[in-house]
């Protein structure tokens, strides 16, 4: 159980902590707005600030697929029309915007319409704040291959999905894929020598319930020692059978672990603060430009 957030960086040169607490009483006071065919958003009154991060709950009224009947005429009615949430935080210190990653299956809703009707709210409450526009641009966190080699050596992998290069495939002769000698020797011998046209490889085990790990199979192990190999996936277990998914993609968002779209938006909000406080070496890493 997890809940992903997409990060962005905000373009300040000054500091922005000595008005937080003012930002935080703006945006508490900010009143529901129009939105497009009569729909209203707003910044729920579910703000929390801890340590220069105010995290809050941006929701959306959206057209219902769900129709009720109507008591005295027997005739379809639209329902009330409910509201999605999606989660965002603002650490001040770091700059950074954290915001949730999640699908819109409404009619009348999606990305890029939330983040700019998010920006309109957020662009008047730095207006009147700072007297500066708001002001971010997206993020990429490089992803390095350790992160995954760490999750293959310490934990029961039951998913592994490579790409495999398209030039030769290398495993350098010092490398440990079986324990005997003659064999690691032959083993990576044929693994250098193969030029077959694969691009691909998903290997899978047995996961919960089972004790599959690809640990022990020399066809993963070598394709994680492989010089210019890439893992897309891998899928592990701890010791208390916990699962658990990285991939290219969640690599570069910030992870939340213990919440998910079922979890109520106060828990999420108390549960992304905490995680901000204690994990802001980790949203360093999420950078368009240097730090200004």
């Amino acid at each position: 159980m997890k809940m992903e957030f997409r990060v962005y960086q905000l373009l300040y040169a000054d500091s922005l902590i000595e008005e937080s607490q003012s930002l935080y009483n703006y945006l508490q006071r900010m009143a529901k707005l129009p939105g497009e065919f009569g729909f209203d958003y707003c910044i729920t009154n579910n703000v929390d600030f801890s340590n220069n991060v105010i995290t809050f709950c941006f929701s959306e009224e959206y057209a219902s697929d769900v129709n009720s009947v109507d008591d005295e005429k027997n005739l379809f009615t639209p329902d009330v029309s409910p509201y999605i949430n999606t989660i965002m935080a603002l650490d001040l210190q770091e700059k950074r915007l954290i915001v949730q990653n999640r699908d819109y299956p409404a009619n009348n809703l999606n990305k890029h319409q939330t983040m700019t009707r998010m920006g309109l709210m957020l662009n008047n409450a730095f207006e009147n704040v700072y007297n500066a526009v708001f002001n971010y641009i997206d993020t990429d966190r490089e992803v390095l291959e350790e992160e995954f080699e760490r999750a293959f050596e310490n934990y029961r992998v039951s998913l592994l999905w490579v790409k495999v290069p398209n030039n030769r495939r290398f495993i350098p002769n010092y490398e440990r894929i079986h324990e005997d000698d003659l064999l690691n020797e032959n083993w990576i011998t044929g693994w250098n020598q193969d030029q077959s046209d694969v691009q691909e490889i998903l290997l899978k085990a047995p996961g919960r319930g089972g004790n599959g790990d690809l640990r022990l199979s020399p066809v993963a192990r070598s394709l994680i020692k492989m010089f210019g190999s890439e893992v897309k996936q891998i899928d592990y277990w701890d010791d208390e059978e916990n699962h658990y998914s990285i991939s290219r993609d969640s690599l570069r968002r910030f992870v939340i672990r213990g919440v998910n779209l079922r979890t109520q938006p106060i828990t999420v909000i108390d549960r992304l603060s905490v995680e901000i406080q204690a994990r802001r070496d980790e949203l360093r890493n999420f950078r368009g430009v240097e730090d200004l």
